[in-house]
Parts: C-alpha cells; sequence; structure tokens
C-alpha cells in the first residue's frame, strides 16, 4: 500500500507540472494543487484495493492522470491536447503488450474497445456536431481501456450522465440567479462515466432489463 500512494503521489506531481504546460488559466495555488493530489491518490488507492496487483491496476492507475488531465484543461480551455489522447492510448497500448506474454490477456477485447469508442463518437460528432474532435479521442482511449464489454456503456452513460447535470443545471437556475457557461466541457462526463465503470462494473442495461423482466 505504501508503494501505491508513493506512486499516486509522484503522478498527481506530473499531472500538476502537466497543467501548468498545458494550460494557463488554471492558478497556481494550494487548494487546487490539493485537490489533485487527494483525488488522484485516493483514486489510485481504490484502484488497487479492487484489482489487487494485476494487469487492470497497472492500466487503470495509468489512465488516471489522462483522464484528469484532460478533464481540467477542457473545463479551463475547452480544447483537448492531441498529445495527451495520443499518450494516453500508447501507455495503454504499451501495458497490453507489455503483459501479453506474462499472462493471457485479451487485447482483442480491448481493441474492438478503441474501435468503438472511437466510430459511434465519431458519427455522433458528424450529425448531430454536439461533440468535438477531442471528445472523440478520449473516447476512444477510455473505451481501448475498459475494452469492448463496456465501450458501448461508457459512451451511454456519459450521455446519462451530462444530462442529469443539465437538468440539475437549470432547476437550480430557476430557483436562484447563476450564470451559465455558454460552453461546458464533454470531458468530465466521459472521464467520471469510464471512473464508475471501474469501480462498479456495473452495467446500466443489465439492470433495465432484469427490471423490464420483474413486469412482464
Amino acid at each position: 500500500m505504501e508503494y501505491i500512494i508513493v506512486i499516486s503521489l509522484f503522478f498527481a506531481h506530473l499531472i500538476n507540472k502537466s497543467l501548468c504546460i498545458f494550460c494557463d488559466s488554471v492558478k497556481k495555488n494550494l487548494y487546487n494543487m490539493l485537490f489533485i493530489y487527494i483525488i488522484t491518490v485516493v483514486l489510485s488507492v481504490l484502484v488497487y484495493l479492487k484489482f489487487g496487483i494485476s494487469v487492470e491496476c497497472v492500466q487503470y492507475m495509468l489512465l488516471i492522470p489522462f483522464l484528469i488531465i484532460i478533464s481540467i484543461v477542457d473545463y479551463y480551455t475547452i480544447y483537448v491536447y492531441d498529445i495527451t489522447i495520443v499518450s494516453g492510448i500508447i501507455v495503454q497500448g504499451i501495458i497490453f503488450l507489455g503483459f501479453y506474454n506474462i499472462v493471457q490477456f485479451d487485447y482483442i477485447n480491448h481493441i474492438f474497445g478503441l474501435i468503438i469508442g472511437f466510430i459511434i463518437p465519431y458519427i455522433i460528432a458528424k450529425l448531430t456536431k454536439g461533440l468535438g474532435y477531442g471528445d472523440v479521442g478520449l473516447y476512444s482511449l477510455c473505451c481501448f481501456a475498459l475494452g469492448n464489454r463496456y465501450g458501448f456503456y461508457a459512451i451511454v452513460l456519459s450521455f446519462i450522465l451530462a444530462f442529469l447535470f443539465f437538468a440539475i443545471l437549470y432547476i437550480t437556475k430557476m430557483f436562484k440567479d447563476i450564470s451559465i457557461k455558454k460552453q461546458i466541457p464533454f470531458t468530465p462526463f466521459i472521464s467520471l462515466a469510464t471512473i464508475l465503470i471501474i469501480f462498479t462494473e456495473y452495467n446500466i442495461f443489465d439492470f433495465y432489463y432484469s427490471l423490464l423482466y420483474k413486469f412482464i
């Protein structure tokens, strides 16, 4: 456990350094630094407690810094840097190749996840203009890490989370005068959906079908 905390603290340090490079809008203050350190350490420890020493533990611990960097930068700038997406995919790919000869690892499942994470959001972006290409890139990274089994679920869950957020936001606005940004970044919802799937592995569609089955 001590090693996991040390590694996560190192990741948090890298996240802070990266944010200084990609996002000048992020103020260098104690509160921002504490938030990044706390969220990185907590998520890393929870991943370790859930998966132990395994391929999943390694890949998710290395995925978390990319999710945090991309989401924070997008929140402040409404922009996703290609290098952060490509670097994340390369890191995940190296992990899969590295463990392929050590354990029986179904890398084909993750390749199909990458394809799903690119094609479906790309079609949505082209047809509706509701997604940016940075969002498509993050979907590709997250679905690559999660694999084919949870790829489509991650896409749907992110839209559900975004819908709930906007519903709460507008209900709040009805009772309290608050300003709403003209552009609200979508990557935090993708990251949150991915994190929820990592820790719960729960598929909302299974719940829906089981609930439907009870009433039929």
